[in-house]
C-alpha cells in the first residue's frame, strides 16, 4: 500500500508516494497557494497524477487542525482555512490531517528514539518554527492543538519564530548584505542565499555580524531550557529546511547552554539534528495514515 504523503509548510509543499516500508518512491514540491480554492485545486490535482497508485492521503498542516472534521482552521504562515470536505477524492480516499510539527516528532521519534526516550521535543525551523511534543511515548496535544512552541511571546508584539526561524535567519544576512557587501559573509550569502551561514564557524564573522549571530542562539538556547523546564524531556531533536545546512547550529547552542546554565542533579538534553532530515513531516503523514489502518 503506498500513501500520498504532503508535508505542507508556509512556503513550500513537499510531497511523496511512500510505501509500507516507508521508502519515498517519488518526491516532488509544489509552492503553497495562498487561499482554500486554489490550495484544495493544488490537492485534487496532485492527486490525480498518483491516484492509481494509493487510496490514501496524508497530509501534515501548518498550524491548528481539526482532525475529526478534515478541517484546517489557520496558521500563522497559512492565514486562511480549509475545509478538506469539499475534495472530490474524499469520496473515494481516505484522507489524514494532523500538525506538521506532530508529525515530524511522531516520525522522529518511532522511527529512531523511541528505544531510548519517552520524552522527546522536536522543533523544526522553517518559514515558522513548527513544533511536536512526544511524552510518555504519546504525542502530547493537549485539547487539541498543543506544541505551537514557535508561538511562544517574547514580547508584547513579537513570537519566537519571528526571530529564530530559519526565515529570520536569512532575513538577519540580507539586512548584514545591504549594510556591507564585502565582508566574507556577505560575499558567500550573495551566492547561496542560505541563512544558516551565520552559523558556519569557517567563516571570519565581522563583530557587527557575531551579535546577529549570538543573539539568535541565546534567544534559542533560553527556549530550549525554558521547554525543559516545562516538560522535563529527555532529548530535543531539531528539524526543518535548515537541515540542509546546519553548519555549527547546534554545537553553538550547546555550547551557550554548557557555559550559562547549570541543572544540578540533572542532565540536560541531548539535541540532535532530525535523522531524516527535511523528510521528517513526509514520513510523519505517511506513518499516521500506516498506523491508522
Amino acid at each position: 500500500m503506498n500513501v500520498l504523503a504532503l508535508d505542507v509548510g508556509g512556503t513550500t509543499i513537499k510531497g511523496g508516494l511512500v510505501n509500507e516500508k516507508l521508502k519515498i518512491k517519488e518526491k516532488f514540491i509544489e509552492d503553497t497557494p495562498k487561499k482554500e480554492s486554489s490550495f484544495l485545486s493544488l490537492i485534487e490535482n496532485i492527486h490525480d497524477r498518483f491516484s492509481h497508485e494509493t487510496e490514501q492521503v496524508s497530509l501534515g498542516m501548518p498550524g491548528f487542525v481539526d482532525n475529526d472534521n478534515h478541517i484546517f482552521k489557520y496558521g500563522t504562515n497559512m492565514q486562511f482555512s480549509i475545509d478538506f470536505k469539499k475534495l472530490e477524492l474524499i469520496k473515494d480516499k481516505k484522507i489524514y490531517l494532523e500538525n506538521d510539527g506532530n508529525l515530524a516528532a511522531y516520525s522522529e521519534y518511532l522511527l529512531h528514539f523511541k528505544n531510548d526516550y519517552k520524552n522527546l521535543i522536536m522543533l523544526t525551523f522553517g518559514t515558522g518554527i513548527g513544533g511536536g511534543i512526544i511524552h510518555n511515548s504519546q504525542i502530547f496535544k493537549g485539547s487539541g492543538n498543543a506544541g505551537e512552541i514557535g508561538r511562544i511571546l517574547i514580547n508584547e508584539n513579537s513570537y519566537l519564530e519571528d526571530v529564530i526561524s530559519a526565515k529570520a535567519w536569512t532575513k538577519k544576512c540580507k539586512e548584514l548584505l545591504e549594510q556591507n557587501q564585502n565582508t566574507q559573509l556577505s560575499k558567500i550569502f550573495s551566492e547561496e542565499k542560505v541563512g544558516s551561514l551565520l552559523f558556519d564557524n569557517s567563516i571570519n564573522l565581522e563583530d557587527h555580524e557575531k551579535l546577529v549571530r549570538d543573539e539568535i542562539i541565546v534567544q534559542t538556547s533560553l527556549a530550549l531550557v525554558s521547554l525543559f523546564e516545562l516538560f522535563d524531556n529527555e532529548i530535543f531533536v531539531i528539524g526543518g529546511s535548515m537541515t540542509k545546512n546546519p553548519y555549527n547550529f547546534i554545537p553553538l547552542i550547546d555550547e551557550y547552554i554548557s557555559k550559562n546554565f547549570d541543572f544540578p542533579n540533572r542532565s540536560f538534553p541531548i539535541i540532535k539534528l532530525s535523522k531524516a532530515r527535511e523528510d521528517s513531516g513526509l514520513l510523519g503523514a505517511a506513518l499516521l495514515a500506516l498506523n491508522s489502518e
